[in-house]
């Protein structure tokens, strides 16, 4: 067999192997260089000059390895092309990208639109550990493998009548947050083809410096500036969202603002789409409904109007945006900006290019250099900021490399993928380690490789076949389940292709097959490689009867139909880990004696149980009157309540009956639960909100500083001071308005008020408004000092006087009485868990 690199030897970029065996001419990969100064793509003549392509295999998605399969396609377009499902989903996206890259730029495309949907139709996907065979007319069978490095990223391994190949394309071993490791069983081969980037490093410890990462991060934000994190956005960007989410939810991280900016977000989606390629974890969170990566602290980036918004903000903000080297993308717009504050930090996560913005940044970190000034756009930055680096790197260092090697025990080995230094150093450690034949080859070279004796390889695995003549559905999956079970058992791990096959009816798609297996209770998902299932025992399949808690999604479409706007209702959400259902009414007293019923069938339904607000929706307070009030009778000026009272107090001009007010009041308080005083023409009763303190008032009033100073005085040596006073005016009459930390706290000093009234002359009423941030603030540090550690932000109901807090673990009884007497005493609140 004969191989050929037409580009990504002895470089990181292009790359591009022809491999000539058994009379097919097979491409590996097919991708681009980065770097400015070079030809973007590999030597496409080596391939005219070998006979063309027959077929292709793409590793993973990263556009120096599939940037010019457009080009590529379009000169050979009878070669298939083969490659994962989330690998061609996220070659489409970077794709259309690179596109608006050229046109944006004035470049010369290397290929168009109409290029990139025809590659698009050529391609056949196939899940790993799946036997492919390209070619009709020849005994080749390729698979691929698990790689780890980002979502779908796949090695292959192609067996041939002159010999096996294996193909590491790029591969990290150990578990990221998103995805799991390289899976790569011990195959044998003759030949192994090994990327090298890191071949010549040992990575530091990924959870130190995650660790790192989450320490600086906490620090910045302390000193309220800005955290750029440029990223790639495949793999590095969806890897620092989630340890930061993580550390969010640990409280290891305040809750800070986080905008995602540029392509990572439609990264995000296509991740979210291939749930059974993630880390099981994530993946039953996605098929429950719920986005792994964003949420109210996690924000998309939509417009250039909302990032000028967050370039201007004062600091306190994270922005992770691509490009990942500063070379492009909205990560320079930032670095431009944020470079120049002395409180702000620029965070270096991967590889950088020798030419690139982010290498001047990364040598900055690492003291190479002195000069404090980088280069975008050709535009010098003078760089004020902090800057770090931080190893969160998806490729595999030398222990690594050197460990599959060891596993797969090749008689050749061919080191690409990597620069001049790093392959050397790898090709010296290869040749201490193993009694192989070690090749570094360059761009146009060729290696031809006679393997004598072809190892043997295990015979591939025949599972039997149903042979069924309709299509699979879920009327027809426990006999599917039963097959297997009886025939096959349950440890086997099944890919949906072998599944197609052991039903034995071919004219229906993979991924119908895919989704009915995801949502049947006969089978489920390997735990490590999310895209391989298995037949479950009877025991659990047992359990998976036992009624099961409606899926977030479907409970909120259904929770629509049964709580209504009619209804009062102006929000519906969820609390996933507690399976409850948050129903917003306008006027949650009512809806809590008239809808009893309603909740209690919707929890048998669902699963989910049903919890109200205790906040009456004050901008309702309105329509509720107009609504009470008879035609052509309208309030006049201010509309006045007291939510604690439960109080709501109006003026018409109109006057009314006795009989008509009483009847305007019951329709009020029906719909409201609240209590209506109406003003009216010839009325002796008036203005009953903020009047528990009304005195007649004294002719001669104390100079109005002078009264605030002597209530000073009077507060200073009380624990709770009236943290505002305003001077007020209501019907010309001028009067002192307290604001306490609460209006029940501020009624505990009733008779100190009088005296005060006494001697300023002045009317002293008590604020209905309540210091909410505070109150947060004091059951905050309460929960701390009581050893009580909080998932989330407490919640606070002014209707009720309740503070709620999510506790970590379940509290006991005395620890809540004991907390809620001390919020009392400090607050007025009381606390629930």
């Amino acid at each position: 067999m004969k191989l050929i690199f037409c580009g990504g030897a002895m470089e990181v970029g292009a790359s591009c192997y022809l491999v000539r065996v058994a009379g097919k001419n097979i491409l590996l990969d097919c991708g681009i260089r980065m770097t400015s100064n070079k030809d973007s793509l590999p030597d496409f003549s080596l391939i005219q000059d070998n006979g063309g392509v027959d077929a292709i295999f793409i590793s993973h998605a990263h556009i120096d390895h599939t940037g010019a399969l457009p080009a590529i396609s379009r000169q050979y377009p009878n070669a298939r092309i083969y490659m994962t499902q989330p690998t061609k989903d996220l070659v489409r996206v970077l794709l259309y990208d690179s596109l608006k890259i050229m046109e944006r730029e004035a470049e010369i495309p290397i290929y168009t639109e109409n290029h990139v949907i025809d590659m698009l139709d050529r391609v056949m996907c196939y899940s790993p550990h799946v036997n492919i065979k390209p070619f009709d007319d020849c005994d080749i069978t390729a698979t691929f493998y698990s790689a780890g490095h980002i979502l779908g990223a796949a090695s292959l391994y192609l067996k041939t009548p002159e010999g096996s190949i294996f193909y590491s394309g790029d591969f990290s071993g150990f578990k990221q947050n998103a995805i799991e490791g390289a899976s790569i069983p011990r195959l044998r081969p003759d030949i192994a083809i090994i990327e090298s980037t890191y071949g010549d490093r040992l990575h530091a410890n990924r959870e130190m410096e995650e660790k790192r990462l989450i320490d600086m991060v906490r620090n910045v934000i302390s000193r309220k500036g800005n955290v750029l994190i440029p990223a790639f956005a495949l793999g590095r960007a969806q890897e620092v969202i989630l340890i930061l989410r993580r550390a969010i939810a640990k409280k290891q991280l305040p809750d800070t603002e986080i905008y995602v900016d540029g392509l990572v977000k439609d990264i995000c989606r296509v991740y979210m789409q291939n749930p059974n390629y993630l880390r099981s974890q994530l993946a039953k969170k996605v098929l429950k409904g719920n986005d792994i990566f964003f949420n109210d602290t996690i924000q998309k980036v939509t417009s250039s109007t909302m990032r000028d918004d967050i370039i201007k903000k004062d600091g306190g903000c994270i922005i992770i945006s691509s490009s990942g080297m500063l070379t492009g993308g909205p990560s320079q717009i930032y670095a431009q900006k944020f470079a120049g504050g002395e409180k702000n930090f620029i965070a270096i996560t991967g590889y950088q290019d020798e030419e690139a913005p982010g290498r001047q940044l990364a040598d900055l970190a690492e003291g190479k250099v002195e000069d404090r000034v980088i280069k975008i756009n050709d535009i010098n930055i003078n760089v004020h900021c902090d800057v770090g680096k931080y190893a969160l790197s998806a490729h595999a260092d030398m222990m690594e490399i050197l460990g599959l090697l060891g596993k797969l025990r090749p008689k050749s080995v061919i080191l690409v993928h990597g620069g001049p230094d790093a392959i050397t150093k790898l090709g010296q450690e290869v040749m201490k380690e193993f009694k192989v034949n070690v090749y570094t080859p360059q761009n146009g070279d060729d290696i031809e490789i006679q393997v004598e004796k072809p190892r043997k390889q295990v015979a591939d695995i025949v599972y039997p076949s149903m042979k069924a003549d309709i299509p699979l559905d879920e009327k027809n999956m426990e006999e599917l389940w039963r097959f297997i079970y009886t025939n096959i058992g349950s440890g086997a791990a099944l890919s949906a292709q072998d599944i197609a096959h052991i039903w034995g009816y071919e004219e229906q798609s993979l991924e119908e097959i895919s989704d009915l297996l995801d949502k049947s209770i006969y089978f489920d998902h390997d735990r490590k490689m999310m895209f391989l299932y298995h037949a479950l025992d009877l025991a659990a399949i047992e359990d998976r009867k036992k009624p099961r808690i409606m899926e977030v999604n479907k409970m909120l479409e259904l929770a629509n139909q049964y709580f209504t706007s009619e209804m009062g209702v102006y929000r519906i959400g969820a609390r996933q880990d507690e399976s409850c259902a948050l129903v917003y009414f306008n006027f949650p007293d009512v809806a809590k004696n008239r809808y009893q019923d309603l909740f209690q069938k919707f929890q048998e339904e669902t699963g989910w149980k049903v919890e109200i607000n205790q906040n009456i929706n004050t901008s309702a307070i309105n329509r509720e009157i107009l609504k009470a009030l008879p035609a052509g009778v309208t309030p006049v000026g201010k509309i006045s309540y007291d939510i604690f009272r439960k109080v709501v107090e109006i003026k018409i001009d109109q006057s009314l009956g006795d009989q008509e007010l009483k009847d305007i009041k019951e329709r009020f308080k029906n719909g409201t639960g609240m209590d209506l005083f109406i003003n009216h023409p010839g009325d002796a009763q008036q203005e009953v909100i903020d009047k528990s303190h009304q005195k007649t008032i004294d002719s001669k009033m104390m100079e109005q500083n002078a009264a605030l100073n002597l209530i000073d005085q009077a507060f200073k040596d009380y624990p709770h001071r009236p943290y505002k006073k305003s001077i007020k005016s209501k019907g010309g009459t001028r009067y002192i308005e307290l604001s306490f930390i609460s209006k029940p706290v501020g009624e505990r000093y009733t008779s100190l008020i009088r005296e005060l009234e006494d001697k300023t002359g002045w009317a002293i009423t008590i604020s209905s408004s309540c210091n909410q941030v505070e109150i947060l603030n004091i059951v905050t540090t309460l929960c701390e000092k009581k050893g009580i550690a909080l998932r989330k932000n407490p919640s606070i109901y002014l209707d009720s006087m309740q503070i709620k807090i999510y506790p970590v673990e379940p509290l006991n009884s005395d620890l809540i009485e004991s907390l809620s007497e001390s919020l009392k005493e400090l607050t007025g609140f009381t606390a629930i868990a």
